[in-house]
């Protein structure tokens, strides 16, 4: 009867340890989740209108940053860069004439200002009869938006010189013209500082060292601003993405590492992006883990040496 008994004592005790086991495995398993390798993606958009004039690269080029990934026409800039260089010249003469000036100096000042004023008027005229023409054109499809919309600012910035001009003449013949000149000339040439760093941004540079993943416009297009003319692919910034049930985020920080593990190998990762959102995860990443649960996107930065490639999955346990 002892010997009975003690067997059944046994009994639950076998139970209790299986039962343990299990739990040790189902729990073993229930960290282990999918994720997937994704590159940097460095969108390249343009931030001036214009036409391609040159896009020296191809899908699949390996690039170095500061290379010249696309050229824009800056013709129309450069033109009205020319025109502001010679208003600014003009205004400094004058603005000499006037501090010397003295007597009779006073009204070939005002002269000067005249001949100004009469030419930024002839050239406003003939801006916005182009403008006018350029809208009944772009009626009849015959021109893009783009070239409608260069019309207008060409329009715009003479109808500025006018009122410039005008104020010039108006200072020449009010007697003290002198500081006024020179608060037009400080404007003139912040202008001239504005245009000269927009000139720059025609010609669009790669931001990192990578690889081309794709382009969306081809030599002698027309690009508008805030569109994206290429993709790169950023060397030595792959990351692994996965999903972690929402329950499970208070056990995971920013900066902390985590073994990626693919074929065998594993790569320790640096966690550098915790969504702000919830959503259930993709089917193709989910596992026992978090299936059909609400999960946070996280993405660990792999080793720059790490060979997994974007688009190749692993796994990694939290």
């Amino acid at each position: 009867m002892k010997h009975i008994n003690h067997k059944r004592k046994l009994i639950p005790l076998v139970i209790l340890a299986a039962a343990a086991l299990i739990a040790s495995i189902s729990l073993s398993g229930s960290n282990q989740f999918t994720g997937v390798v994704e590159a940097t993606i460095l969108p390249h958009i343009s931030e001036v209108p214009g036409k391609i004039v040159k896009l020296p690269v191809d899908l699949g080029t390996h690039v170095a940053k500061g290379d010249v990934i696309a050229i824009i026409d800056k013709t129309d800039l450069e033109y009205s860069l020319k025109q502001l260089q010679l208003t600014l010249d003009q205004t400094r003469i004058a603005l000499s004439e006037q501090e010397s000036q003295s007597g009779s100096k006073a009204s070939n000042s005002i002269a000067i200002a005249r001949s100004n004023y009469n030419s930024a008027v002839s050239a406003s005229q003939k801006a916005t009869l182009d403008y006018q023409n350029a809208q009944e054109l772009f009626t009849q499809g015959a021109i893009t938006k783009d070239v409608l919309e260069k019309s207008k600012v060409a329009a715009d910035t003479a109808s500025n010189g006018v009122v410039s001009a005008k104020a010039q003449l108006d200072n020449a013949a009010s007697g003290t013209p002198a500081e006024s000149t020179r608060l037009e000339l400080e404007k003139l040439e912040s202008q001239q500082e504005e245009m000269l760093q927009n000139l720059d941004k025609y010609t669009i540079k790669a931001a990192s060292n990578g690889v081309v993943m794709s382009k969306s416009y081809l030599p002698g297009d027309m690009i508008s601003p805030g569109y994206n003319l290429v993709d790169l692919a950023a060397d030595g910034e792959n990351y692994f993405v996965f999903y972690l049930p929402v329950e499970d985020l208070y056990s995971m920080e920013y900066d902390q590492t985590y073994d990626v593990v693919s074929n065998g190998t594993s790569y320790r990762a640096t966690v550098k992006y915790i969504d702000v959102k919830s959503n259930y995860t993709p089917k193709d990443m989910q596992t026992p883990a978090n299936k059909n649960r609400k999960s946070i996107k996280v993405k660990l930065l792999l080793p720059k040496d790490c060979p997994l490639k974007p688009g190749q999955e692993a796994e990694v346990k939290i």
